[in-house]
C-alpha cells in the first residue's frame, strides 16, 4: 500500500474530499468579497424584514438569502419525490414554501429584479433524517447579484439559522422581533426564543427588524470605544450605500461625563469625514444610555449599536445595553459585531 501511495498519490476518495474542500474554500473566499444578507422569514405578516433587506442591500455587490426553517418530519408525510422538484413549481406545498415565494415577490417588486433573465439553479441535500431535507433555488442575475430561497430543516429555528451561517459566511442576519422578550439568564442559551438566542450566539451582525420603513435615517450610537467606532464606520458605509442620512449620538450617564460623550460623537464625525460620508447631525444627552437611545432613536429607520464584545455566557446572565435596546426599541435595531 505504501508503494501504491508513492506511485499514485492518495486514494480516490481522499482526492475527492480534497477537491471538495478546495472548492468550498474558493466559494467562501469569493463570498467574502460581497455583502451577504441572511433574512429569516417567519410568516407573511412579517415580510417587512424582506423589504428591509432590499432597502439595505440594493446594489449589485449584495446577495440576499431568504431562509425559512421548518421542523424535522420523520413521519413520511412529506414525500421524497418533492425534494427532486423545482421549489417554484405550483402544487408543491412544503411548509414555508409559500412564504419564500411571497418573499421573492417582495424582492422582485422592491429591487426591480428581471428574474426571467436570471438563470435558476436548484439544489437538495439530506438533513436530520428528514424525507425532503434541505432545498434551495438560486438566481444569478446578469449584474452578479445572487438571490437564494432556502428551505431548511432543523430541530429548531435558531439551530437552522446558525447552521445556515456556517454555510455562508454572511455579513448580516435580519429577523423580525419576537412576540415577547424575556429577561436575562442561562435560559437564553437553551430556551426557544429565537431573537435573543440569535443575538447572543450569532458570529455576525444581527438586525431585529420592525416595521419602520416609513421612517428615515440611521441613528448611530457610540461611547467612544474602539468597538463602538468600528460599528459606526461599518454601519455608516451601509447607510451611505442605502442612501440614508446619518445621525450620531452618545449618552452621558451623568453631567460629569458629558464632555466624554461630546468627544465620542466628534471623533465619530471626524472618522466619517475621512471616509467622505456626510453626517446630518451629532447629538448628546444626559441620562441612562438605554433610555436615551430608545427615546431619541424612535424617529429613525434604524438604531445602530455595537456589541459589547463579552462572552456569550456573560451576555446570557447579565443585562446588556444592546439587548435592552433591541428588546425595548420602537424601531429596527442593528447590533454590529
Amino acid at each position: 500500500m505504501g508503494i501504491w501511495r508513492a506511485l499514485w498519490g492518495s486514494p480516490l476518495h481522499e482526492r475527492h474530499e480534497q477537491a471538495v474542500r478546495q472548492s468550498l474554500e474558493k466559494q467562501r473566499a469569493e463570498r467574502r468579497k460581497r455583502f451577504r444578507v441572511l433574512v429569516s422569514v417567519k410568516d407573511e405578516e412579517t415580510l417587512y424584514v424582506v423589504r428591509m433587506a432590499a432597502r439595505l442591500a440594493n446594489c449589485d455587490t449584495c446577495d440576499i438569502v431568504l431562509l425559512y426553517v421548518r421542523p424535522i418530519d420523520r413521519s413520511g408525510a412529506i414525500q421524497v419525490r418533492l425534494a427532486r422538484q423545482n421549489l417554484l413549481e405550483e402544487g408543491i406545498e412544503l411548509p414555508g414554501l409559500r412564504r419564500l415565494r411571497k418573499g421573492l415577490d417582495v424582492l422582485r417588486e422592491e429591487l426591480g429584479l428581471p428574474l426571467e433573465n436570471c438563470p435558476a439553479q436548484t439544489a437538495h441535500s439530506s438533513a436530520w433524517g428528514d424525507a425532503a431535507g434541505d432545498n434551495k433555488v438560486s438566481f444569478r442575475c446578469p449584474e452578479g447579484r445572487e438571490i437564494v430561497l432556502k428551505l431548511k430543516v432543523a430541530p429548531d429555528v435558531v439551530t437552522g439559522i446558525l447552521d445556515q451561517y456556517e454555510l455562508g459566511p454572511y455579513n448580516l442576519i435580519i429577523m423580525g422581533e419576537p412576540l415577547r422578550w424575556r429577561k436575562s439568564g442561562l435560559w437564553v442559551l437553551f430556551h426557544e426564543v429565537v431573537a435573543e438566542r440569535v443575538l447572543t450566539l450569532a458570529p455576525c451582525s444581527v438586525m431585529i427588524a420592525r416595521d419602520s420603513l416609513d421612517r428615515k435615517g440611521f441613528f448611530l450610537c457610540t461611547d467612544g470605544s474602539a468597538r463602538a467606532m468600528n460599528a459606526v464606520r461599518r454601519a455608516a458605509v451601509l447607510a451611505y450605500e442605502a442612501g440614508e442620512e446619518i445621525t450620531l449620538f452618545s449618552a452621558a450617564p451623568s453631567r460629569a461625563e458629558l464632555k466624554a460623550a461630546r468627544k465620542a460623537v466628534d471623533d465619530a464625525r471626524a472618522l466619517l469625514e475621512k471616509l467622505d460620508i456626510p453626517v446630518k447631525d451629532a447629538i448628546t444627552a444626559i441620562g441612562d444610555p438605554v433610555d436615551k437611545i430608545i427615546e431619541r432613536g424612535e424617529k429613525y429607520m434604524v438604531t445602530v449599536i455595537s456589541n459589547n464584545g463579552r462572552s456569550r455566557l456573560y451576555n446570557a446572565f447579565f443585562r446588556t445595553t444592546e439587548r435592552e435596546v433591541a428588546r425595548r426599541a420602537k424601531t429596527s435595531v442593528l447590533v454590529v459585531r
